[in-house]
């Protein structure tokens, strides 16, 4: 066989969908960044898999696979800046031909930068134990109703992180910042683990569960995870920490409690509290079956709003909270919840906050 006809064939063709591989980049374009130390960084990595082109992106951190139908007609790998890529994705022929370093669309031809695929870092494929498996709307369901508290402070990485275990007979997502807690659970019967996941990795996962249907598999094999998707797959290492004991800060016990419409409440809290406001005062009205939310920015200028309440036990007749930290605990419901109920020994003792599908959350109050 000629050198000519061996260059041919190293060469990567594939046709595909041009807006299908313009949403796939959208979902990696930000782990490139502004100025890379490694130029390789900035780019995607393209390699042909059967009847769909795999796009794997990593910032060292994070790898992550996403995968776009193809036709392909000439098997091959190549590394394409990802910018420019999805620049040429974004307009022109709804079918993109791509041939090594040219795409095609309609009558233009774009002439690419690329590198060798050999350049790119060593990309971990999913291996090892299968330690979980999930639908994944469960999945995204458990990240929206946690990953809210994940610290942001990386100096702290057993607290910047999400807990992923098993123990009697649930799977459990928790996490926290040291101000707030997040809990939330499926029944999930099963050998023990732990897996404690740093919020980067937990920001793609995020991104690859917001699909309508399938399943989502957690392996782990010594130092690192993947969650993988069918084709799809985030991976990070686990994160060598010791998580706080949480189950300690949890109370179990309380004077009293009120009850609210989920829906209604959050509705309220948004309307009350955007982003920016610094605290949120409830009023606890028994007679009136209701709860009052005021918010006072200090310059004479209040705002207030009702929810309907049911009472039960000893309540103080006002708490305070962190409008973030109220508008993020019930922003992270779900429109099926019917009630959240808040548990109080005090107007200064943590809170519980309890809803439907096992889902907990602990908030410091705030003195008003």
């Amino acid at each position: 066989m000629s050198a000519a006809v061996l260059a041919t064939a190293s060469i990567l063709c594939a046709s595909l969908d041009r807006v299908a591989l313009s949403k796939a980049l959208a979902r990696l374009k930000h782990l490139v960044a502004r100025r890379s130390a490694m130029p390789v960084l900035e780019h995607v990595l393209v390699e042909s898999a059967g009847d769909h082109l795999a796009l794997t992106m990593t910032d060292l951190a994070v790898f992550v696979r996403v995968s776009v139908a193809a036709t392909v007609t000439a098997p091959g790998s190549l590394l394409v800046p990802l910018r420019k890529l999805a620049e040429v994705a974004r307009s022109g022929a709804r079918r993109a031909e791509l041939a090594g370093a040219s795409m095609i669309l309609g009558g233009v031809t774009h002439r690419l930068a690329t590198l060798p695929a050999v350049d790119y870092p060593a990309v971990p494929e999913p291996s090892g134990e299968v330690l979980a498996t999930l639908l994944r709307p469960t999945l995204a369901r458990l990240l929206a109703q946690t990953a809210y508290a994940i610290s942001e402070d990386d100096t702290r990485p057993h607290l910047a992180a999400l807990l992923v275990e098993r123990c009697d007979g649930e799977l459990r997502f928790v996490a926290t910042d040291g101000h707030r807690l997040a809990l939330a659970r499926v029944p999930d019967n099963g050998p023990a683990f732990k897996v404690l996941v740093a919020r980067a990795l937990i920001k793609e996962l995020a991104r690859m569960v917001d699909a309508p249907d399938g399943l989502v598999r957690l392996h782990r094999e010594g130092d690192r995870a993947w969650f993988v998707s069918g084709d799809e797959w985030v991976s990070g290492k686990v994160v060598d920490a010791t998580f706080p004991s949480y189950e300690q800060v949890i109370p179990v016990v309380h004077d009293g409690s009120l009850s609210m419409p989920s829906g209604d409440l959050r509705e309220l809290i948004h309307a009350l509290a955007p982003r920016g406001t610094p605290a949120v005062k409830l009023a606890l009205d028994r007679d009136a079956a209701r709860v009052r939310l005021t918010v006072d920015d200090g310059d004479g200028n209040v705002t207030d709003g009702e929810v309907l309440a049911s009472f039960s036990g000893a309540l103080p007749e006002a708490i305070g909270f962190n409008a973030r930290y109220l508008r993020e605990v019930v922003g992270a419901l779900t429109s099926e919840d019917a009630t959240v109920t808040i548990l109080m020994w005090g107007a200064v003792d943590p809170v519980r906050i309890d809803s439907a599908h096992g889902t907990t959350a602990v908030v410091m109050p705030m003195p008003m």
